[in-house]
């Protein structure tokens, strides 16, 4: 595992490096730091994510690797994950987005997750879209996601709803419900973004106590705000109640980014 990291690292550091191959494209570094603290003594989840981001014309790639630990009365675990995510525009009515993410087998990450979207417009601001991930979570957990959602575009931002099929092996099946709303400034790149999720409390690769019973529920809300024009600030604080037998566990999300732009 730790050679295909270094492998990943190298690769990232030679695309930061400036060629006549990538004179058309945008490149945008942002390294985030996050916590989120449970209730009832049951320890903390810290992240720190490096997201290397790549435009070029009609395609986006996405580097994030990660590391994280988790700590719990009598648990102590640190592990190493990465990621790549691959957007592309067909035409201008199809879309897809590719990803895959692999990390060490520890409580901390999934220990692999890959997820495949297709995107259509349907209308003049309206898009839909379906799609499919599977994971693995620490303990040989498979888990399958089968999705159908839509999102609506108005002037200064977008509203989307997306239906989830939750397949946990060995349990039973359930649908989970995300809702996000993105709001951007009138004037400037700045952006705030929430997202309120029920049935599937987790919406990244981060593992979670999940005993996926359906029960579960979180919300998150980031902000994008730009201090210059290549720096901009990623500010997060989310909530997430777990259910579990004996009562619910709560967990506090917070996290800082910073955004620069590598042009």
């Amino acid at each position: 595992m730790n050679k295909r990291i270094a492998a990943g690292t190298a690769v990232l550091a030679c695309l930061c490096q400036p060629a006549p191959l990538w004179a058309r494209t945008s490149h945008t570094v942002t390294a985030t730091a996050e916590t989120q603290e449970f209730s009832d003594d049951a320890g903390s989840l810290r992240t720190i994510t490096l997201e290397y981001k790549l435009v070029n014309d009609d395609t986006t790639v996405l580097f994030t690797p990660q590391i994280g630990e988790r700590r719990a009365p009598g648990v102590r675990a640190t592990a190493v994950g990465g990621g790549v995510t691959l957007y592309h525009d067909w035409s201008d009515a199809v879309s897809t987005r590719t990803s895959g993410f692999i990390a060490e087998d520890d409580p901390v990450f999934a220990e692999y997750e890959f997820a495949q979207d297709v995107t259509l417009k349907v209308g003049d601001s309206t898009t839909v879209t379906v799609g499919g991930r599977l994971a693995r979570y620490f303990g040989n957990q498979d888990v399958t996601f089968l999705s159908a959602g839509a999102r609506q575009y108005f002037r200064f931002g977008s509203a989307s709803y997306r239906l989830t099929h939750v397949d946990p092996e060995g349990r039973d099946p359930y649908l989970a419900h995300l809702v996000n709303l993105v709001l951007n400034d009138p004037s400037g790149a700045g952006k705030t973004q929430l997202w309120l999720s029920l049935g599937e409390a987790s919406i990244s690769s981060v593992q979670v106590p999940n005993n996926f019973s359906g029960d579960d529920y979180g919300a998150v809300l980031r902000r994008v705000q730009p201090i210059s024009d290549k720096f901009a600030l990623v500010p997060s604080v989310g909530y997430t109640s777990y259910d579990r037998p004996g009562g619910r566990l709560g967990a506090v999300n917070v996290g800082l980014g910073l955004e620069f732009a590598l042009d």
